[in-house]
């Protein structure tokens, strides 16, 4: 062998170790931080994920004492008040303790918490409910709560909700949660995992076909055989690289031509921007939002203000609003 060829070798193989490892590193962080583990931060580590701000305080979790559960989950009651008008839902939390090992796989990340991202599109959604009045809603990545597509269901009077993530638990969880709040008859749930949804989307597309009623997935065929949503509902799923352009490609494949999607997250380092630049390259039209909402901006800087252990590229969400550009008819 050449030493060309030599070098070129140890080239390609330092790379995928590289990226390995960085891949690694980034699980055992994230494991330690959702464990709350006393030892898990080191300067380097908060560039990639710290756990130590948990909510904004724009819905009230209580718990409900006097349902039945069992000794991994219980019942909290979601609320907010606005403009004099009460939006609750109840909502069943998963309380078991993960190990890193069940952690190692982004799928299992949201039955660990519903995350500030979560609490801040549903905020934002009940204080602009026409934008899912009327229209037919996707959910992706939406972990144990679904709490945004949840909310919507019950207050934004859409046509229909479909609620998803990557985890068979998450799912189930989230199917308990639709028949405690009465939506079985118009929320359907299913698995949907992107890398599997992505390659499904773009071999139907290479074979000029539909075959999207086929991707997500549950014990008992989803009755729905929608080709598309008029809104993508999307909370803190940024934080792993090699799950970026299957995301985008599943948002777009299932994207309504009018249709909008709201993304949501930190921008921890550069990995939103990373991901708004691969929505780009795919023919989205994308729009970055800081102040979308002036209560989650006003709580911004308080927290700003007054909590050392708030850090906003690691705990602010910024809204991304994804459109398809507008086929020009030729001539």
């Amino acid at each position: 062998m050449s030493e060309e060829l030599l070098s070129h070798r140890e080239s390609t193989i330092t790379r995928r170790n590289n990226k390995s490892n960085t891949a690694q590193r980034r699980w055992r962080i994230l494991a330690k931080a959702l464990t709350r583990s006393s030892d898990y931060q080191t300067e380097s580590d908060e560039e990639i994920s710290v756990r130590r701000f948990t909510s904004f305080g724009l819905l009230k979790p209580i718990l409900l004492e006097n349902t039945v559960t069992d000794s991994d989950s219980c019942w909290y009651e979601y609320s907010a008040m606005l403009e004099n008008e009460l939006f609750e839902v109840q909502i069943r939390r998963i309380n078991k303790n993960f190990t890193a090992n069940e952690l190692i796989g982004f799928n299992n990340t949201g039955n660990v918490c519903v995350w500030p991202s979560e609490e801040c599109l549903a905020y934002y959604l009940l204080k602009n409910r026409d934008i899912c009045r009327n229209r037919s809603v996707l959910e992706l990545g939406g972990g144990m709560s679904c709490l945004a597509g949840v909310l919507v269901a019950k207050y934004c009077n859409p046509s229909a909700v479909t609620l998803t993530d990557g985890n068979v638990t998450s799912v189930d969880n989230v199917r308990c949660i639709v028949l405690r709040n009465d939506m079985a008859d118009f929320v359907e749930c299913g698995v949907l995992q992107w890398a599997r949804a992505a390659r499904a989307l773009r071999q139907a597309a290479a074979n000029n076909c539909n075959r999207k009623a086929r991707i997500i997935e549950q014990e008992d065929d989803l009755p729905s055989k929608k080709r598309s949503y008029d809104v993508i509902l999307c909370a803190d799923c940024l934080f792993f690289d090699d799950a970026r352009l299957d995301l985008v490609e599943t948002i777009y494949g299932w994207l309504a031509d009018d249709g909008v999607a709201l993304v949501i997250a930190p921008r921890r380092g550069t990995t939103f921007q990373k991901f708004a630049e691969a929505a780009i390259k795919r023919s989205f039209i994308a729009r970055q939002t800081e102040r979308y909402d002036s209560e989650v901006w006003s709580r911004h800087l308080e927290l700003l203000d007054q909590s050392q252990e708030y850090s906003p590229d690691l705990h602010y969400p910024v809204l991304l609003e994804l459109s398809k550009q507008k086929k020009t008819p030729p001539g």
